[in-house]
């Protein structure tokens, strides 16, 4: 281990504590591999499987992953692991379309603000493959993953964590707000066009037309979505999911699919192509 435990470790509870704070203080770095279940067994005169339930918790949290045959690794925090424990609060609250692009406006401009200034090259290569994948797809679930990509891939590029988590812990509600937008052929023709934009302002380094582009784009919402801005966020996709999918499909369905992942590993659509810049 890394020396003397600080705290008293006498079951499964109290080692899992132990280990979590290893871990949170950076004492066990990211990647990295804890000792056997038998060595901390022997180290604390525990039961290997009173070890080894301390550890599924800690998997469970999303603190470490196991490998069959390797043993538990510590692991990589990742912004999308906000989103499970806050899904359920956020259907409480009756979320509406207006509350959900006021909140986007206040995350979205200042993270595309900030990513023309702090963008790099592998930043900008992910918002054009996720401009391609999207432009190329024409199926409304697609369009909905890749057009998160698209966001998330601004969100990153503004190099802020706290930023990434916010955006992160909202993601599914956005999805909603995307299959409401890209199901509805003049508010998707008004607000698509923005991608571009956004994207070039970016390149370009300039922070205030990026966060003016985003703005633009994200208002399209107030303008055109009429009674729907204020009715509960849930409902309005639902009944948008009835009128273009059928009555078959549930927005729980469509969404464990739309956001699912965040384009990191998409295959890019059969033809499309990506432009590579030179630094």
């Amino acid at each position: 281990m890394t020396g003397k435990a600080t705290q008293t470790v006498v079951n499964r509870d109290s080692l899992g504590s132990y280990l979590e704070e290893q871990i949170v203080s950076g004492r066990f770095a990211e990647g990295s591999k804890l000792p056997s279940e038998r060595a901390i067994a022997e180290e604390y005169g525990l039961s290997r499987p009173t070890v080894r339930e301390a550890l599924r918790d800690l998997v469970g949290r999303g603190l470490i992953e196991t490998v069959p045959g390797r043993g538990a690794y510590v692991r990589r925090p990742r912004p999308g692991d906000l989103a499970g424990p806050l899904e359920a609060f956020y259907r409480r609250q009756q979320i509406t379309p207006r509350h959900l692009v006021e909140a986007r406006k206040m995350i979205e401009c200042e993270a595309a603000s900030l990513a023309a200034s702090r963008s790099g090259r592998n930043d900008l290569e992910a918002m054009e493959l996720a401009l391609a994948r999207f432009d190329h797809s024409t199926d409304l679930v697609d369009r909905t993953r890749y057009d998160i990509a698209f966001h998330m891939s601004i969100v990153r590029a503004a190099h802020n964590p706290v930023i990434e988590m916010m955006y992160a812990s909202i993601r599914s509600l956005v999805a909603q707000l995307m299959l409401r937008s890209l199901g509805d052929p003049t508010v998707s023709h008004a607000g698509v066009p923005y991608h571009r934009e956004i994207y070039e302002a970016v390149r370009d380094g300039d922070g205030e037309r990026a966060r003016s582009s985003m703005s633009g784009h994200l208002v399209i919402a107030e303008r055109l979505y009429g009674d729907d801005l204020d009715r509960s966020l849930r409902g309005v996709f639902q009944r948008v999911l009835e009128r273009l999918l059928g009555p078959g499909v549930t927005l729980d369905d469509l969404l464990e699919v739309a956001v699912e992942t965040d384009g990191d590993d998409l295959a890019a659509p059969r033809g499309a192509t990506v432009g590579k810049r030179d630094w």
